[in-house]
């Protein structure tokens, strides 16, 4: 920041005592030569920049790329060990199968035979039950004649009341068979086959987090992870930097925003490549200015297709006055 400071100050009095455009002779012709100005600097950094992480924990089982590895946006960076996930898949399949399974069967209904079956036990229990109330009937006016004694009529109400729970039973059975299930005991499976359904595709999304791609196309420039080791969600494990296009934001100061415009093509020029000017463009003027600084930010696109310019570099912008 100390540099960058010293720069706007020493382009601030290149501004102010020299003049941007000088006439130069050639015969007796003079010709006009404007140069940039360079009044603003900034660090340069990338538009697309992504940090790598990921939404499932799990041991690296591979990596794809290494730090300098050129990729593409979709390709595979990372495959983590999802032995486990993969098991849950399998076990949260089986349980949308048993609750499509329960569900099918009842809302197809019984089979023939089944209805038969239960009619049949529903005559059985219906002789058990009138047999078991003509004997109590029977035990009734004994009881009554003082012909027994009270602990026999108690069995033959016992054995009654066993005998009408059973044909009760039947009667229900029979019923459910040959009308169907309930709306209610429908809408419970169905219920079910929802929930399973729901936790098979929570598990298929685990498993999809297993492999993780790139966001953006571009350059691999850190890699903090290594196969074998664990990965954890929140953690940066690789960033990808696309250098195509890189941006650097400056302060201009308050008395030089009359001539830079959004869209305004400036020079760019940077230390480590001395010889060499960059095109750019002005993309963001902030309407407001700073009032301890007295400037205002600007944005500076860089056209970076040849791939010379670096993130971190120190950046100078030129202007051309007319």
């Amino acid at each position: 920041m100390k540099r960058v400071a010293g720069l706007l100050l020493v382009m601030s009095v290149l501004l102010t005592g020299c003049n941007s455009s000088a006439p130069k002779a050639e015969g007796d012709a003079t010709v006009q030569v404007n140069k940039p100005v360079y009044v603003m600097a900034g660090i340069i950094d990338a538009n697309e920049k992504a940090q790598i992480t990921t939404k499932l924990a799990g041991k690296v089982a591979d990596i794809s790329v290494d730090v300098g590895s050129t990729v593409q946006k979709g390709d595979l960076l990372i495959t983590l060990d999802t032995k486990e996930v993969e098991a849950q898949v399998a076990q949260a399949e089986a349980g949308v199968q048993t609750a499509q399974a329960n569900l099918a069967k009842v809302e197809a209904g019984a089979r023939p035979e089944q209805i038969a079956q239960a009619q049949s036990t529903l005559d059985s229990a219906q002789i058990s039950y009138t047999n078991a109330k003509n004997n109590f009937d029977r035990n009734q006016q004994l009881l009554a004649a003082g012909a027994i004694a009270q602990a026999q009529f108690e069995t033959a109400q016992t054995q009654l009341a066993a005998a009408e729970a059973q044909y009760n039973a039947a009667q229900d059975q029979l019923k459910i068979l040959t009308q169907g299930e309930t709306q209610e005991s429908l809408n419970v499976l169905r219920a079910q086959v929802a929930q399973s359904q729901a936790a098979l595709d929570l598990a298929k999304t685990q498993l999809a987090n297993g492999t993780i791609t790139a966001p953006v196309s571009g350059i691999v420039s850190a890699k903090n992870i290594n196969i074998g080791e664990l990965a954890s969600p929140g953690t940066a494990l690789l960033t990808v930097v696309n250098l195509d296009t890189l941006y650097v934001k400056a302060s201009l100061p308050e008395d030089l925003i009359k001539d830079v415009k959004v869209g305004q093509e400036v020079v760019v020029k940077v230390a480590e490549l001395a010889d060499q000017e960059f095109k750019g463009k002005v993309s963001v003027v902030d309407p407001v200015i700073d009032s301890r600084s007295k400037s205002v930010l600007a944005k500076i696109e860089i056209d970076n297709s040849k791939a010379i310019l670096k993130p971190g570099m120190l950046a100078e912008i030129g202007i051309i006055k007319k």
